[in-house]
């Protein structure tokens, strides 16, 4: 198997609101979505892709790319192969709880 690349662009967070990562404008030519890591909390935490941002956890008219769910355990789900994100995407994540967490690594293509 091949090393996978750390992305230049890192983003680490807590996000008990739908947070930006980045926008669909930054994004001009796609983004290669190199390293993602998440931690449930016990709860739930998605990271979202399209040309605008979802409205709220769960919001099924944005693409959810990766999430995970664990009820009662603080469940770790990590990226298994690095994505390809469409210009005009931007990166969104929520979760439900304040000790979820999630660790992205990126770079812009040029």
């Amino acid at each position: 198997m091949e090393p996978v690349k750390v992305g230049k662009h890192f983003f680490n967070a807590h996000p008990t609101t739908v947070t930006q990562v980045f926008s669909p404008e930054e994004n001009k030519e796609g983004v290669y979505l190199r390293t993602a890591t998440i931690c449930t909390g016990g709860g739930i935490i998605n990271l979202y892709s399209g040309p605008k941002a979802p409205a709220r956890l769960g919001d099924m008219t944005v693409h959810a790319i990766m999430g995970g769910v664990a009820s009662s355990n603080n469940w770790q789900y990590t990226q298994p192969y690095p994505l390809l994100i469409p210009a005009g995407y931007g990166l969104w994540t929520v979760s439900n709880n304040s000790v979820a967490a999630i660790s992205l690594t990126w770079d812009f293509l040029a």
